[in-house]
């Protein structure tokens, strides 16, 4: 006696080596049942697909942007740590007394083989982006701050790298940064201008105004030995991006006239403006930037008591101020 029930359909698979299709069975075209199901999206539910894998972007990218920042912050404050050790140790080894600003990273002014042809006489302005005086190849040209950091894991900020790959808007670099044959910038940290030996040919100008020893600063915790410059220009506030090894606001005149005219306090002298003018240099703002203003953030700073912190371009006067 039969089994009542359905009958099984049995569906064939086409043969991979002839491609023939199977047989009708019954009333079933198991080819057209075949083609149906390796049938494609439709254009609408493509369309569909790529708005909410648009939409899912928009939402995503600026999470991912914001988890970058602040990785690349974090390196930037632990490069910056290695600095404020440097700064410490070099002054326990020299009757508390802080390095020459001109040679902390290089031990000497004048033109070494390397550059022989690079910047005319403005190859000092262009070392910052100088392959060929990458201390960590090259250190037979460090000076005399180089050997308490030589063992630091980069002597530039991974935003301010990103920054410059193309170049810089520093008037040096855009005179003579074509006659740079390996260009790479390599550091950005440059030392407070204020700090370091008076009789020198940069510190004697600075007398008055510069401090010769730890000791002498005023307030240690706001005070900072090195800090971030930018390659990035805007000449209401700072007249130059990074071009040299330290970082200045004004000269001893200028910052007499800027304490004077604000009634003596260092925390009321503030580029652009709304301040005081413009500085020479300001710390750098490309972290924490609002949008379009590369400039508006904030950059990090070696405090002289050993912690590193982020400032911003306004605070560029009174934190470099050591007195």
């Amino acid at each position: 006696m039969e089994k009542k029930g359905f009958t099984p359909l049995e569906i064939k698979i086409p043969d991979k080596e002839s491609g023939r299709f199977p047989e009708r069975h019954g009333k079933t075209d198991v080819r057209q049942q075949y083609r149906s199901f390796l049938t494609g999206f439709t254009l609408i539910e493509l369309l569909v697909v790529i708005a909410v894998i648009a939409l899912l972007l928009a939402i995503l990218m600026p999470a991912l942007n914001k988890a970058r920042e602040l990785g690349q912050g974090a390196a930037c404050k632990g490069n910056l740590k290695s600095y404020t050790l440097a700064v410490q140790m070099y002054a326990q080894d020299n009757d508390d007394r802080f390095c020459d600003p001109d040679f902390c990273y290089f031990s000497q002014s004048e033109r070494y083989p390397v550059e022989s042809g690079v910047g005319g006489s403005n190859h000092l302005h262009l070392r910052w982006c100088n392959d060929d005086l990458y201390l960590q190849s090259h250190p037979e040209y460090g000076g005399s701050l180089y050997h308490y950091m030589k063992d630091a894991r980069s002597f530039i900020c991974p935003t301010y790298f990103r920054l410059t790959i193309r170049g810089s808007q520093d008037q040096f670099y855009m005179a003579d940064g074509d006659t740079i044959t390996n260009y790479k910038p390599w550091y950005n940290y440059t030392m407070n201008a204020y700090l370091g030996p008076i009789d020198t040919p940069r510190g004697l100008p600075l007398k008055g105004v510069r401090v010769e020893k730890l000791t002498q600063v005023k307030r240690p915790g706001e005070t900072f030995s090195f800090t971030e410059e930018s390659a990035l220009v805007d000449t209401r506030y700072n007249a130059s991006g990074l071009n040299d090894t330290f970082m200045i606001p004004g000269d001893r005149s200028m910052a007499q006239g800027w304490l004077s005219s604000v009634g003596g306090s260092p925390w009321l002298v503030k580029p652009g403006p709304e301040g005081v003018g413009q500085f020479w240099d300001v710390i750098a703002g490309f972290h924490h930037a609002p949008s379009g203003n590369r400039l508006g953030g904030k950059g990090h700073c070696a405090l002289l008591d050993g912690h590193v912190a982020a400032h911003t371009r306004a605070e560029t006067f009174p934190l470099s101020w050591p007195r």
